[in-house]
């Protein structure tokens, strides 16, 4: 009767956890599956349980924000803390995914220009394209990690890409 139950406990477990490992065998399309703007609930449905959550405190209360870390998928996704939808997506060097327009991290600035054109502004290790804000880290003409920001956003990490 115990290994009946232990398997049935097993079982019970294994189906509840299928969802959460059909999410991680796809990988990611930034703009399509993950978009800025959509609702923090339909984020946090669609990564899972996140690997850590640190709330930002700004210089005023409209400035709070959250960050929600999904180690696994490779990203970090931000939210104003009265607002509810997603302000940045920060796509870390782990991200195994892919752009809307189908670049890697890995690919090289030959690569990204074909994409998405010239930047609007380009640093040693930033292309900027504020139209659809997008900013691309760059080691060695490599594309690295990304941060992706929603349009008019008020997030501290906007106005110091911007600045860089």
């Amino acid at each position: 009767m115990k290994l009946f139950k232990a398997i049935a406990l097993a079982m019970w477990v294994a189906v509840l956890a299928t969802p959460v490992m059909a999410q991680e065998a796809a990988p990611l399309v930034i703009g399509k599956d993950l978009q800025v703007g959509m609702p923090l609930q339909d984020v946090i449905a669609k990564l899972g349980i996140p690997h850590n959550i640190i709330v930002n405190r700004g210089t005023e209360p409209q400035n709070d924000s959250i960050a929600i870390e999904y180690a696994n998928h490779g990203v970090v996704v931000h939210s104003m803390s009265r607002k509810g939808t997603l302000e940045e997506i920060e796509v870390l060097p782990t991200f195994k995914g892919t752009f809307a327009e189908g670049l890697k991290l890995g690919a090289k600035f030959t690569d990204l220009i074909g994409k998405y054109g010239m930047p609007n502004s380009l640093s040693s290790q930033v292309a900027r394209y504020p139209e659809t804000g997008m900013y691309f880290v760059l080691d060695k003409e490599v594309l690295i990690s990304a941060k992706v920001f929603a349009k008019n956003s008020n997030i501290l990490d906007l106005q110091l890409m911007k600045k860089k």
